[in-house]
């Protein structure tokens, strides 16, 4: 049999009602109950009455993941306001799925990663294929510990998205990961998928090397202290504007971290996650060591759309005549209303709908950090959109 999947996009307001009804519509279908739920919503809604809705319909026997986020992607539409509830359901007999969580995540972050894939294969009766993996962008965890602990137990494919809250840095108060019907804070969530199936991967980056180079004169993990001998907040700020946290419609910069220590071109993109004006420091996702020669990176709206464009025709090509069953995408919250607009957000989406899973199930959602493999393991990336189909 081949992998069912089923998705929705839901935008009505009663958080409760939200969730139990697209349970309803999800089992009116037709069809065996689903074996994993992702589920992803924006921060107006009430995430623990919307959980509740699902396990009322669906009970709690039926695994549910995911987190809040930006905006949320479906078969034709892209909400990025006001009440957004995005579901994908997977199930068949061909498939199947562990789920697990850990708390605390900024707290022996890889230990955390380790225990996160233990109790994922304990929950399968063989190795897993893939992990889709959600965690507290907010927590101050070095996200790039938890992948490495994560990795050395699963040693699979790992995709996924940080949670994430509407685009108001102003207020950079919580975000939630959801592991059935709980609504969790500083947490990871993830699910496990082995068995008979098949996935094609890809990503693109909207980002670009500006020429400037600076040097990473003082850290510790992921808290940049001095650039260049200066405060990180000072240089941040000047190179940001007023208004150093604000992405603004345009050109958006960000930096670029070499992939290695021996000067190489290649550079994994990164976003501040917080400036704190007191100390000087900027908050990054990950470790950034002393010493580092960083690459301001600039964002382009052609960068932007033609990667997606080029994305979708690398995936429409390798997929071959195989018929995909479920597509899940993660694209960069920094990328879309706040960089694109809502119309090229929109037109984005549809062309890679249209380019190669016009009918399929789809779910997308935009998270504040993307995770995505690297040279077999997983790396954590920023203004980037990754891309995961399931087929036969």
């Amino acid at each position: 049999m081949s992998i069912l999947a089923q998705s929705l996009l839901a935008t009505t307001a009663n958080s409760f009602e939200t969730g139990r009804n697209a349970a309803r519509e999800i089992r009116e279908r037709g069809g065996p109950p689903p074996q994993l739920v992702l589920t992803y919503l924006t921060l107006t809604h009430d995430p623990g009455a919307y959980l509740a809705g699902l396990t009322e319909v669906f009970g709690c026997g039926v695994p549910i993941i995911g987190c809040s986020a930006q905006g949320v992607v479906g078969r034709g539409k892209v909400r990025e306001d006001g009440f957004a509830a995005g579901l994908l359901a997977l199930g068949g007999d061909s498939i199947a799925v562990s789920h697990a969580v850990v708390e605390d995540i900024e707290i022996d972050t890889r230990e955390k990663g380790r225990r996160l894939g233990r109790e994922l294969k304990a929950g399968l009766p063989e190795p897993p294929r893939l992990v889709i993996l959600h965690h507290d962008s907010l927590a101050g965890a070095d996200v790039e510990l938890l992948l490495d602990g994560l990795w050395n137990e699963v040693e699979c494919t790992v995709i996924g998205g940080a949670a994430a809250h509407a685009f108001n840095f102003e207020s950079l108060a919580q975000t939630f990961q959801y592991f059935g019907d709980r609504a969790l804070s500083r947490a990871a969530v993830a699910c496990a998928i082995s068995g008979r199936f098949t996935m094609e991967l890809d990503i693109c980056h909207g980002c670009s090397p500006a020429g400037v180079e600076l040097t990473v004169t003082r850290s510790e993990g992921n808290v940049l202290l001095e650039l260049d001998g200066r405060p990180a907040a000072d240089v941040w700020r000047e190179i940001c504007g007023p208004e150093p946290c604000r992405v603004t419609h345009g050109t958006a910069l960000a930096i670029g971290i070499p992939r290695d220590a021996r000067g190489s071109t290649d550079y994994l993109v990164r976003a501040a996650y917080g400036i704190d004006l007191e100390t000087g420091a900027v908050v990054l996702a990950s470790r950034v060591r002393t010493g580092t020669r960083i690459m301001l990176h600039h964002q382009t709206v052609e960068d932007v759309l033609q990667g997606a464009l080029a994305m979708g025709e690398r995936l429409r090509r390798r997929l071959s005549g195989r018929a995909p069953r479920a597509v899940l995408g993660f694209e960069c919250g920094a990328r879309t209303r706040p960089f694109l607009g809502d119309e090229a957000t929109l037109e984005e989406n549809l062309t890679l709908q249209r380019a190669f899973a016009e009918d399929t199930a789809w779910i997308g959602m935009m998270p504040w950090g993307e995770i995505f493999p690297g040279a077999s393991r997983p790396v954590f990336h920023n203004y980037s959109y990754s891309m995961l189909v399931l087929a036969d």
